[in-house]
């Protein structure tokens, strides 16, 4: 007698067999998604992490501890000099090298860091003058932190150049699991508190970041030779794309930035949580920038614009259902994960979700000008929103509290929208695209993973 056909299965079997065949391949497109879906689980790692924060130290508790960790992470990522994409592309340039490169980038990254240190120690009593002095005394001990995270940037820039994306994801993802971990134990300890968190959330990565340091070390030696040469050579680069890394790094971190000086620690609590969580729509965009916009490279002007927008349809349209739908759940979601002292972020939250959904898609069809050669063009876009959100984040969080930061933010990613669009226009001197999705967008997206699928296929038959 015949079975009878799970369908089911049927169904199911195609998708098993598209994602066995993505974590098997060794190809560009397969590392990427693979960093991709590290990138989903080290987001629901953070989730968590803020959870258990929000719900043992309350909004000033919660307010206090991002004060306390969030500078020393923002002053290293904005005193890289452009060092790590400097080494990237003199190391892929002249492997022959690397050795030299990666020397010379150490002790490049060792005085960078050691300036944000000093910068920090110096600036926090300043801008921190809101908050007790045990709080402003924690952030200056923070900043010792700051020349280990530099070099880990320049760590993860080498491990992709050697291709270790395994290593380089797994690293990702280990630093905050353990600080989940340490957070667990703090709990159960009964220890957790703004000053023990902090330590949960920095002290976590120290070894890691000692241990890849020494593991590169071992592989490459220490070598001085040329030195000055290849210090020319890094900074040289270096320089060049340091405005586009400042400007992305400062377009991440302003908000919350300007925001701690001009609230107590109770609404920065309430405004950080609304981050965080807001900023889970962005792994749409994302994503799917790393999996398809690749494509883009060395095509035709009509046709990278053509690619742009229709990723841009697809992350933003599947970004704004999601954000809607939170939206509409929000409610129950900020009390049941966090508590009902957080409902005061709850207006907050929904402005912060749009925002980050414009944002990423904003993002998109700004690869547009990378591909063509025009970065100018994204660099004067993000110093455009800096511009914009400073001062209306100094007008309105004073009179308006959360809900100015909101709008402020809101507001600023809007026009930068249309700048955007207007320089599609008037500087690519192209017709703007529809901006709404179509079937064709999702018949493509659907052919250009079964086409993946189809020829891993193939190679696995030869």
């Amino acid at each position: 007698m015949q079975q009878p056909i799970n369908l089911k299965l049927v169904r199911i079997r195609p998708i098993f067999g598209l994602v066995k065949a993505l974590l098997s391949s060794k190809s560009n497109m397969a590392n990427t998604i693979r960093t991709m879906l590290f990138s989903i689980l080290i987001l629901g790692v953070n989730m968590l992490t803020g959870i258990l924060t929000a719900r043992f130290l309350g909004p000033t508790g919660r307010g206090e501890q991002t004060a306390m960790v969030l500078w020393s992470q923002f002053l290293a990522f904005s005193f890289t000099f452009g060092i790590p994409s400097a080494l990237i592309y003199n190391v892929k340039k002249n492997m022959q090298d690397s050795a030299k490169l990666y020397t010379t980038a150490l002790w490049m990254g060792l005085a960078a860091g050691t300036v944000a240190m000093a910068a920090g120690i110096l600036f926090l009593p300043y801008w921190l003058r809101s908050y007790s002095p045990n709080v402003v005394l924690f952030s200056q001990w923070s900043m010792l932190f700051v020349p280990l995270i530099v070099l880990s940037q320049i760590n993860n820039a080498m491990m992709q150049v050697r291709g270790e994306y395994k290593l380089y994801n797994r690293l990702r993802f280990l630093i905050p699991l353990s600080t989940l971990a340490c957070l667990g134990i703090l709990i159960l300890s009964g220890t957790m508190h703004a000053y023990t968190s902090a330590v949960a959330y920095l002290a976590p990565a120290v070894p890691f970041y000692i241990w890849t340091t020494m593991r590169l070390v071992q592989a490459y030696q220490i070598i001085l030779k040329d030195a000055l040469q290849t210090f020319k050579r890094l900074i040289t680069y270096g320089i060049g794309s340091y405005g586009n890394d400042l400007m992305g790094n400062l377009s991440y971190y302003i908000d919350q930035i300007v925001i701690v000086g001009l609230l107590n620690p109770a609404q920065l609590g309430l405004y950080a949580v609304a981050v965080s969580l807001s900023r889970v729509v962005n792994v749409f965009s994302t994503s799917i920038i790393a999996v398809l916009f690749p494509k883009a490279s060395g095509l035709p002007k009509d046709e990278v614009v053509m690619l742009t927008f229709r990723v841009f349809r697809i992350s933003t349209c599947i970004a704004i259902m999601v954000s809607v739908a939170i939206m509409v759940i929000a409610p129950f979601v900020l009390t049941l994960l966090y508590g009902n002292e957080f409902k005061e972020a709850l207006g907050v939250f929904r402005l912060l979700l749009l925002e980050v959904s414009i944002s990423g898609g904003t993002m998109v069809l700004a690869q547009a000008f990378m591909a063509l050669g025009k970065p100018k063009v994204v660099t004067i876009l993000q110093g455009l929103g800096l511009l914009l959100v400073i001062p209306m984040l100094l007008l309105l969080v004073p009179k308006l509290g959360l809900t100015g930061a909101g709008i402020a933010m809101l507001s600023s990613v809007l026009i930068r929208f249309l700048f955007i669009l207007i320089n599609v226009r008037y500087t690519l001197k192209m017709k703007i695209p529809r901006l709404l999705i179509t079937r064709e967008d999702v018949r493509w997206l659907l052919s250009a993973l079964s086409s993946y699928k189809a020829n891993k296929s193939a190679e696995s038959r030869e």
